[in-house]
């Protein structure tokens, strides 16, 4: 079975989407000031994904030739107007090619604890899972674009 890409104009039923399970490994953040009435927060998650432990056997196959870029995916935490969206359902997009792999969650920092949750990731004691639900939107040879229909990012850490 090979992966279509999406067409539809409404987000797919769940059981339509496919489960990713990203092991995050790093963060950075920075601030880019581009002028002096603008700056641009960022903060990066990296995170590895292997080929052998996604579930969906068509999703493995489509990313097998990826394999080198997903163990190095960064995942950028944005405002809703700095990425382009590949659906207007869509929370995020997820794009990799031979070179790389990348994540833009378009409205994280929107999101009533989403600055709450950088600062609790940035604790040393902190451990943190992801769980990402893609749908194909681009499947060529070179490379393979996804809307990210939903994602569950939990942070875990031990009070006292």
């Amino acid at each position: 079975m090979q992966l279509a890409p999406y067409t539809g104009s409404e987000a797919p039923p769940q059981d339509k989407a496919l489960a990713i399970k990203p092991r995050l490994t790093s963060w950075t953040s920075r601030i880019w000031r581009e002028s002096p009435g603008r700056s641009v927060p960022l903060f990066k998650l990296e995170a590895r994904l292997e080929v052998r432990d996604i579930e969906n056997r068509a999703l493995g196959e489509a990313l097998r030739p990826f394999a080198g870029p997903l163990q190095k995916i960064a995942i950028y935490v944005l405002h809703p107007e700095e990425s382009q969206r590949l659906a207007a359902w869509a929370v995020g997009r997820f794009d990799v090619d031979d070179k790389s792999a990348f994540m833009f969650f378009h409205d994280f920092l929107a999101a009533p604890n989403g600055l709450l949750m950088l600062n609790l990731m940035q604790t040393a004691s902190a451990a943190s899972d992801i769980i990402i639900s893609i749908v194909p939107m681009v499947i060529e040879p070179e490379r393979a674009a996804f809307a990210i229909t939903d994602y569950d990012l939990g942070l875990h850490a031990r009070i006292g």
